[in-house]
């Protein structure tokens, strides 16, 4: 089993650099949410993730298929509701409620085997297997505050004398 990862630093409040299998992106957050719209947003990018991998899992199923893929063009499009991020609205979804992909494919094939190519597709694609089936997720922080709250200074050493 591979491991991937990626490392980002904090630019600005909404602008982040990542760098990732030797490659650096940048996102950013539009005006609208409080950044300069310099780049696309996180959500954009899972989006753009989505597209690339049905282009290169779409690709390769084809290939095993025997048949070439001419034009292969993916549009992909979500549905979100920004009441939790943005206000905290716990009614509401933080992510996406629906996306859609539509995909237009030019390939000397069958409508049989464009079918079955369709199916592949959708279920060897990773990206799509970690938006439809829940994945483990662990967060950790790590760092130093500049002044603990008073609030919090009687729980740390309620915690810290319990041994906990």
């Amino acid at each position: 089993m591979a491991t991937l990862s990626v490392q980002a630093s904090a630019e600005a409040s909404t602008k982040t650099t990542i760098h990732a299998g030797g490659f650096t992106l940048t996102i950013d957050e539009p005006p609208l949410f409080g950044g300069e719209g310099a780049a696309p947003s996180p959500v954009e990018f899972l989006l753009a993730s989505l597209a690339g991998c049905i282009n290169a899992i779409g690709q390769w199923v084809a290939r095993e298929m025997g048949f070439p893929l001419h034009k292969l063009d993916v549009d992909v499009s979500g549905e979100v509701d920004s009441g939790r991020f943005l206000k905290g609205d716990q009614s509401a979804r933080a992510g996406f409620t629906k996306i859609h992909a539509m995909i237009r494919v030019q390939a000397d094939t069958d409508e049989a085997s464009l079918e079955a190519w369709a199916r592949q597709v959708e279920d060897r694609c990773p990206v799509i297997d970690n938006l439809r089936d829940a994945t483990l997720f662990a967060m950790a922080v790590q760092g130093t505050a500049a002044r603990a709250s008073e609030d919090m200074a009687p729980a740390a050493q309620t915690s810290e004398a319990q041994g906990t």
